[in-house]
């Protein structure tokens, strides 16, 4: 189906849409969140210890914050360093993908899943707004790649390789990205009858060695939190970070017994896939019907449905959820949809996968363009004419039903989403956080205001964290009255208007300066729609306190 140098073409494309996101601003909440806790650790210089607005924090492990930390001291504090690390495990996972999909299903198979893999939706959209799933997505599939060649060959080096992606995914989102890992290949040997796998020492020794590896992030837990049992996290003392990091930050969000709690829906992640995996969700759910009706050239690996399976059924289970969860599991429903696409000639309804691929990319096209006159951003109207005609093109160049033709048609409709979001939407809804564009107003007017050497801020306040990475006076968060006390006469604050009454009385207020502010990772039909967005806008104030 691909060619060398076509899949090297379409891969520098995929790459390059992906790439937009790296030269735009920064997203809230966890983009921002991360951002800011990152440049903590350089501005201090401790890296053993997060902290969030002057007070310890306790959620993540370490690892991405020391990536952005590191990639802060070569670049510079800025939205391009935040973003490079993440981006760069992504393209790990992408390299992992392609080397697992040849080792399974050989090498026109795994062309086609790298370019899946780079052009499903939700991973186009994580590449902008950075979160910690970028990361996590490279080192599951790095550590499944090398546990599976362990597997295979029984060699050491395979076996340590596996362990240690292994260990940094535990060191980015806790112990529970060991099930990822694990579960298809116990599915495998349940399958395949391969009883003695469960009592071969290299599995235990793999292991001890992830419980080696990991042992950086255990000793910053237990120097910030466990030998400090004054320090007061979720509005308690005596917290131990090492078992938070063992059991409230997974197990605890699972049962919703932790500090950290959700509420679950069985089917959220079924829906979610369906959109999230787009252009490609359609060819996921034949697959996975041709693999029921045991179609040998269109059944999934063991390794892979069986991770995906246990894996999906657990998210599904727990009653904390969000839509990048499932990011980690892409790799693996690339190769089972590459697999399919990659024997399409030789499976029934051939023409109905086309057909429905074709049809569901000129959906796409119609909504893109009505989104784009919707949204109304800058430019909209190049972005509009751009969009009709590669959609046209790419419509018109696949009719022709062929497996080529079903693959390009949702290859390219897939990029044209990575564009429009990464190139349009994105950067129009960065103007509205409220807490940048006050950041962007006090870096401007710092040497002729003579500004203070820190902005006060009221705790838990979201907003605070876009200010806070952006604006070059460090922010400190107000949590108790002894921190009013301690208000110097002229300090700044930055407030929300339905706050204000938490002012104590013994300050006057003196407005500074506004700003219009909208939560956009939560958008709304009267917030897109640009004839009632300014209805929908909240206030974002700078405020000068003076002493009565």
């Amino acid at each position: 189906m691909l060619s060398k140098r076509v899949f090297s073409l379409l891969c520098v494309a995929g790459i390059a849409v992906n790439g937009i996101g790296l030269f735009s601003g920064v997203m809230m909440i966890d983009g921002a969140l991360y951002a800011l806790i990152a440049k903590n650790m350089v501005l201090s210089g401790n890296y053993e210890f997060l902290t969030l607005h002057g007070f310890d924090w306790l959620d993540k492990p370490h690892f991405p914050f020391w990536c952005t930390a590191l990639s802060y001291r070569i670049f510079g504090i800025h939205d391009f360093a935040y973003k490079l690390p993440a981006f760069i495990f992504w393209l790990i996972g992408a390299l992992y993908t392609y080397l697992l999909a040849r080792r399974l299903h050989g090498r026109n198979v795994a062309r086609i899943a790298v370019l899946v893999y780079l052009s499903a939706l939700h991973l186009l959209l994580c590449n902008s707004a950075v979160n910690a799933e970028p990361y996590l997505t490279g080192m599951i599939v790095a550590a499944i790649y090398h546990f599976y060649r362990t597997y295979r060959e029984g060699t050491f080096s395979q076996l340590l390789f596996g362990a240690l992606w292994a260990a940094l995914a535990v060191m980015t989102k806790g112990i529970f990205v060991l099930i990822i890992v694990g579960s298809g290949f116990i599915v495998l040997w349940l399958v395949r009858k391969e009883w003695r796998q469960f009592l071969n020492y290299r599995w235990y020794a793999a292991v001890a060695l992830v419980l080696v590896f990991i042992l950086p992030e255990l000793y910053c837990l237990y120097r910030q939190f466990d030998a400090r049992p004054a320090v007061e996290v979720f509005g308690q003392t005596h917290v131990s970070g090492i078992r938070f990091f063992f059991w409230d930050s997974q197990f605890g969000r699972f049962f919703n017994s932790g500090p950290i709690t959700g509420h679950g829906d069985p089917f959220f992640y079924l829906h979610t896939l369906l959109w999230a995996f787009l252009p490609w969700s359609p060819l996921l759910l034949f697959a996975v019907y041709f693999s029921f009706g045991k179609r040998r050239v269109a059944m999934g690996h063991p390794l892979l449905w069986g991770s995906f399976l246990i894996t999906f059924l657990l998210f599904s289970a727990s009653q904390f959820q969000l839509p990048h969860y499932l990011n980690a599991l892409f790799p693996l429903v690339s190769i089972w949809t590459a697999q399919l696409l990659g024997n399409m000639g030789r499976l029934p309804a051939n023409g109905t996968m086309h057909r429905i691929q074709w049809y569901s990319g000129m959906v796409i096209v119609i909504l893109l363009c009505a989104l784009i006159v919707l949204f109304h951003g800058s430019g909209w109207w190049v972005f509009g004419i751009i969009t009709v005609g590669v959609g046209l093109a790419v419509l018109v160049l696949t009719r022709r039903v062929s497996p080529s033709n079903t693959f390009l048609v949702s290859y390219a409709i897939g990029l044209l989403i990575g564009i429009f979001y990464g190139g349009y939407l994105y950067p129009g809804l960065l103007t509205y956080q409220g807490g940048d564009r006050m950041a962007r107003f006090i870096n401007a007017h710092i040497a002729e205001e003579h500004y203070p050497d820190r902005l006060y801020v009221l705790d838990l306040e979201i907003e605070n964290f876009m200010l806070g990475f952006r604006c070059e006076v460090p922010l400190q968060a107000i949590r108790s009255e002894k921190q009013w006390d301690a208000i110097n006469d002229g300090s700044l604050l930055a407030i929300r208007p339905e706050a204000l009454g938490e002012i104590p009385d013994r300050f006057e207020v003196e407005p500074v300066a506004s700003f219009g502010a909208y939560r956009i990772s939560r958008l709304t039909s009267k917030f897109f729609y640009y004839r009632t967005r300014d209805a929908q806008l909240g206030e974002f104030r700078l405020v000068r306190l003076k002493k009565r």
